[in-house]
């Protein structure tokens, strides 16, 4: 999300003394018991939620401001085309496929294997680096982008998310806990679930999970399925490999026939009558997001899509009919989402999103979707064509005039949506006490099984802030009533990481859930709130343990000067803020923390970064496109080197002067987006840059200004490489953070190795060091860090 000004950052106060009935005494009393709870909940860096476990406060993390997921989309899908703008087909797919087939060697992973670079002694299941040296370090309690939520029917603490970019997570305790197996899926960007359920038997079920996110580009890979739970996955084989499935937005089983599937994907309406064995192409219609069956007539369903039209069935997903939208001007034009009330299924509703205005309108049908008239459409905005991001409904299944209706925020209608009223904030401060509201950007809205609209009325909601359960959704309101469930749930998809090694202290942008901060003494489950709204790049004084850096959406960057517990905006005098990539660069001078060279257009430097107020000078002109990767040498501050968006490299050897001297360096080097430039620390003449694209050779080095390009990713798959690191303790052992996973050489980028079992097939988009350690942080599986060198098996076992 968009940044916060530091006004709207402050946490908002009320004061005590325009209550009548304190006196002074009670208001002294009261304020250094407050106080001094207040000091001692910061200092062990959480709050207790709600939920009955310490929680830190990471939910409300969304300015008034929304981001545009266009450009979201845009940005992602430029660091992933190659030249001419293209993905190959199956891209993902087959930089797997090639990386099942490069052998592992050993001694690229000696530093953190027993005995060094050899396998002598060493178990086989052990040898790499496995799960075993791999730890996950969360975020236990942030969370991340949820679109679909299955409860089991007859045992409803039991709950599946489907996470884009995590995998599918279970609990079986109502949330209080989540594990995952789905680690080494061929593919975790899980968009939709469905359970097929035999009625006479609730134990004997399958559980369905399609994959790909089509409005963030993400490329899925089909249809997984288990039956036992979760324990396994297999894929179907129909849908892998297969250009129809490689997004698949949402799927639906027959109330009647559970062996009878639909599937809404980017190129149509597929149905299956065998269970996902085979699939028949029902309706040939771009951009189809939603699907649903009628709640126990299997022979009719209702459809939208993204291009504002709505469809129904009445031969079981056969033949599709559009809908009429009943004088309704302007007609939809965007995303349309669907519901049925299942108390009366012949009342189906319809929230669309009107792009010409970014409005978004509620309609309702009363003849099984065939038409839809106008209920309501003054209840909410759609910021920055949103609309086609976050949108879902909720209709209570023994009421059909009670709906929930999510966008951005919520809203809740008991008169059949004539009248709406807002039930979540959007601009609630993250450090409120409790978990006072509920995440933005809302994808899925599910009832409690055994929900009765008395005694029971549970409902679970999953956005982009993970899942959420209100106990009375006829009741919950903006600022009560709602318990987040986020505890070990591993999802949080980050863009930029940086640590401390003295203080151990870790901070990750992310998507959505802001700038957030890991503290060994809170552990995996205690990660704090920096910076809210939308993260990016982030840098840590490697001298000062106070001093952390992070950034909202294009170069907006901010300051903390207490370890990363608050911060604030440092942007102002930066003339590219506001016009820089989605997440652009920024770096620290590892030779002086006192200078921060950040690119947008132009390349800008701050020399006095801790000031107050810092000031900021350009001192690269704009090139064609804008810059995305930067690089100081360590040693010397006058070595700079500049990646841009078009591949092209540039480097300074007087980056102190007023006006530095640039010269292009990027003779026989991809034209593609230049993901990252390395210095080795130790030499300042051998430099590394990657690419990204899935193409051959993203992974390139010189050993000189003048010297050509080497390509030193020979048998490397075709896949991006975000990030590139070289090891403190030898300069020929690199590690490369991939679309697939992780790789490592012994040799300089002579030869590759994958990195075994671990940490998960989810792309790794940065790799740092905190002394021995190496920390990963990936894009919907959180962080991970590959211990010190081990000097015991017992360490393995």
């Amino acid at each position: 999300m968009k940044k916060k000004s530091p006004l709207q950052s402050a946490p908002a106060r009320r004061s005590l003394g325009e209550r009548g009935f304190f006196n002074l005494r009670v208001l002294v009393g009261l304020f250094i018991a407050l106080a001094g709870v207040f000091l001692a909940l910061l200092v062990l860096g959480f709050y207790p939620a709600k939920s009955g476990f310490a929680q830190a406060l990471l939910s409300a993390t969304d300015s008034p401001e929304e981001e545009d997921p266009g450009e979201r989309a845009a940005w992602e899908r430029l660091r992933l085309q190659d030249e001419h703008g293209r993905i190959p087909p199956n891209a993902l797919i087959n930089a797997y496929e090639q990386k099942k087939a490069i052998s592992f060697h050993p001694e690229a992973w000696g530093e953190f294997l027993p005995g060094g670079a050899t396998t002598q002694g060493i178990q086989p299941e052990i040898a790499g680096i496995s799960l075993a040296i791999w730890r996950s370090i969360g975020p236990g309690n942030v969370g991340g982008r949820i679109r679909s939520i299955i409860i089991h029917p007859t045992i409803p603490n039991t709950i599946w998310v489907g996470s884009l970019g995590g995998g599918v997570w279970k609990t079986t305790n109502g949330g209080t806990s989540w594990s995952t197996t789905t680690d080494f899926m061929a593919n975790l960007v899980v968009a939709c679930m469905a359970m097929a359920v035999d009625p006479t038997k609730p134990d004997n079920y399958v559980l369905y999970a399609g994959t790909g996110e089509s409005v963030a580009g993400l490329q899925g890979d089909g249809v997984f399925k288990t039956s036992d739970g979760g324990s396994t996955w297999t894929q179907l084989a129909s849908t892998a490999n297969n250009r129809n499935f490689r997004w698949v937005n949402r799927l639906a089983i027959s109330p009647t026939d559970r062996r009878t599937l639909l599937a809404a994907t980017e190129t149509g309406i597929f149905q299956s009558i065998d269970g996902g064995d085979s699939w028949f192409p029902r309706l040939t219609r771009d951009y189809v997001r939603d699907v649903r069956f009628h709640p126990s007539d299997g022979t009719k369903c209702v459809a939208g899509d993204a291009k504002g039209h709505a469809y129904y069935s009445i031969d079981g997903g056969v033949t599709w009919p559009q809908a009429t939208w009943v004088n309704v001007s302007p007609t939809p034009a965007g995303r349309v989402e669907l519901a049925y009330a299942k108390s009366d299924p012949e009342i189906v509703y319809a929230q669309a999103y009107i792009q010409s205005s970014g409005d978004g309108k509620l309609f309702r049908s009363t003849d099984g979707g065939k038409t839809y008239a106008l209920k309501n459409g003054s209840y909410a905005r759609f910021p920055e064509r949103g609309g086609r991001w976050y949108n879902a409904l909720w209709v209570d299944p023994t009421n059909a005039n009670t709906l929930v209706v999510g966008a951005f925020n919520l809203w809740r209608s008991t008169n059949g949506g004539t009248n709406l009223e807002q039930i979540s904030d959007r601009n609630r401060h993250p450090l409120t006490p409790y978990h006072d509201s509920v995440h933005c950007d809302h994808h899925v809205i599910v009832n409690h099984p055994d929900y009765n609209g008395t005694s029971n009325t549970v409902v679970y909601f999953g956005n982009d802030g993970g899942i959420y359960r209100t106990d009375n959704v006829l009741t919950v309101a903006q600022r009560s009533g709602w318990v987040p469930l986020n505890h070990d749930l591993g999802i949080t998809q980050f863009y930029g990481a940086a640590g401390n090694p003295t203080s151990g202290t870790i901070i990750g942008g992310t998507q959505d859930n802001g700038t957030v901060r890991y503290r060994t003494q809170g552990g995996s489950n205690g990660w704090t709130m920096m910076q809210g709204a939308d993260g990016g790049f982030c840098a840590a004084d490697q001298t000062d343990p106070n001093y952390f850096y992070g950034e909202y959406t294009k170069l907006k960057i901010y300051r903390s000067t207490d370890g990363g517990c608050t911060a604030r905006d440092i942007y102002s005098g930066i003339g590219d803020a506001g016009n820089a990539n989605f997440t652009a660069p920024f770096v620290l001078d590892p030779n002086n923390p006192n200078t921060l060279l950040a690119g947008g257009a132009s390349l800008w430097r701050s020399t006095n970064v801790k000031n107050p107020e810092p000031s900021w000078t350009a001192i690269k002109s704009p090139a064609s496109t804008n810059i995305s990767a930067i690089a100081v040498a360590k040693g010397d501050s006058n070595i700079i080197w500049v990646g841009h968006d078009n591949g092209q490299i540039y480097y300074t050897t007087n980056g102190t002067a007023a006006n530095p001297t640039w010269t292009p360096a990027a003779n026989g080097l991809p034209r593609r987006f230049c993901t990252r430039i390395t210095i080795d620390p130790q030499n300042s003449n051998l430099v590394y840059a990657t690419f990204g694209g899935f193409e051959p050779g993203n992974v390139w080095k010189t050993t000189g200004y003048t010297a050509p390009w080497e390509n030193i990713s020979s048998r490397l798959p075709s896949a991006p490489v975000f990030s590139l690191v070289v090891s403190p303790s030898n300069s020929r052992a690199l590690y490369i953070g991939t679309a697939v996973g992780i790789f490592a050489s012994a040799d300089g980028g002579a030869t590759w190795s994958p990195g075994n079992d671990g940490p998960a097939n989810a792309f790794v988009e940065e790799l740092f060091w905190m002394g021995p350690q190496l920390v990963a942080a990936t894009h919907g599986r959180g962080m991970f860090i590959a211990g010190s060198p081990l000097s015991s098996r017992a360490n393995y076992r």
